[in-house]
């Protein structure tokens, strides 16, 4: 049985893991209106590793043996910034005249950061994981972009590796490579890899990207037998729960490989499952958008909360499943209407020719 030319059901976690983010940002910005109340849903934030992790394993399982010259990896490039670009910048440049005007009428931010003109240059750069800013600020999200970036000039290094050391040997790499950010910054006094955004973010990419690379080769070289779906959904949602309890990021984060392989074989193995469908495939199309948009919606979000008085938990929790029904309908329309013409024109207009299909962020 041959592997499937795209993984939709790793495609809709990916963007259960979106919304998982989105709903963590809309803890930490409505829990203020609840005094007292403690963010439970704050480990959610590792999700971003799992990002990670997918993006190594899709991008393998994609390309793995196509960059071979340096033309090969030119088009990759070109390929994946076609794919994340547009979007980020767009959302970036709103930042960007947000800034401008919260300047000019003198309005004051709970964060000033937020809108630092020093971010702008890095941020629209997509350099602001690679030590390059002294707070997030700006667009923050796309810090994970920056670090995805950072990886893509990696991959063929890392293909070189996984052909010279096979898939354990590169998932060894991995481990040393975590314990090594671990004990350096450590001894510099920074906050922990598992933690990391502007201060080096893209390292941290660098460990579970390799990680899913080296599971792609993994779950192509076994033999494609059936796997019930039961055993690879049971571990995500125990991850969910391990993460929401306060386990060590981590066991997580080492969690995340397994899960994206299990997850591969059952979805190779050829057995249906509901996470398959068109419409989880357009949620999966969606993800990214889904990522980068939602910030807009929460901003909106939290001048309804202040305007309409809502401080129950259940209003506050009906609010934040609004926001997450808004930002995954805006980020459908912005797939469909924005991100795959823009994708399909850069494309095009370097090489001459529509670049394929891609789904991974």
């Amino acid at each position: 049985m041959s592997e499937p030319r795209r993984y939709v059901v790793l495609d809709t976690y990916r963007y259960i893991a979106a919304a998982g983010v989105v709903m963590y940002h809309n803890e930490a910005n409505f829990a203020p209106f609840l005094p007292g109340y403690v963010e439970r849903l704050e480990r959610l934030t590792h999700l971003v590793d799992f990002f990670f992790v997918l993006s190594g394993f899709v991008l393998m399982h994609t390309y793995g043996s196509s960059v071979r010259t340096w033309g090969d990896f030119g088009r990759f490039m070109q390929k994946r910034l076609a794919r994340v670009y547009p979007l980020h910048f767009v959302t970036t440049m709103i930042f960007i005249v947000a800034a401008a005007a919260i300047a000019l009428t003198g309005f004051q931010l709970r964060d000033p950061g937020a809108t630092d003109p020093a971010l702008f240059a890095p941020t629209l750069l997509l350099l602001q994981a690679w030590g390059t800013t002294s707070h997030p600020g700006l667009n923050f999200p796309s810090w994970s972009i920056s670090a995805e970036l950072f990886v893509y000039l990696l991959f063929p290094l890392f293909a070189m590796l996984l052909g010279r050391v096979r898939p354990l040997g590169a998932l060894l790499v991995a481990v040393a490579i975590a314990l090594a950010m671990d004990f350096v910054r450590t001894s510099l006094g920074l906050r922990s890899w598992t933690m990391a955004t502007h201060d080096y973010g893209m390292l941290r990419a660098v460990p579970t990207f390799l990680s899913g690379m080296a599971v792609s080769v993994i779950v192509r070289n076994l033999p494609a037998r059936p796997v019930s779906w039961r055993g690879p959904h049971l571990f995500m949602a125990a991850i969910f729960l391990l993460m929401i309890s306060g386990v060590r990021a981590e066991f997580i984060i080492a969690a995340f490989p397994v899960a994206v392989g299990y997850i591969a074989l059952a979805e190779r193995g050829g057995d249906p499952s509901r996470l398959a469908s068109p419409l989880c495939a357009r949620l999966g199309d969606a993800s990214y958008g889904v990522y980068l948009l939602h910030m807009f919606v929460q901003i909106a979000a939290v001048q309804v909360v202040k305007k309409f008085g809502l401080t129950t938990p259940a209003e506050l929790v009906g609010m934040s499943i609004a926001v997450l029904i808004v930002t995954t309908v805006l980020a459908m329309l912005s797939f469909v209407l924005f991100e795959n013409p823009a994708r399909r024109f850069f494309g095009r207009t370097f090489f001459g020719k529509t670049a394929a299909p891609e789904r991974a962020t």
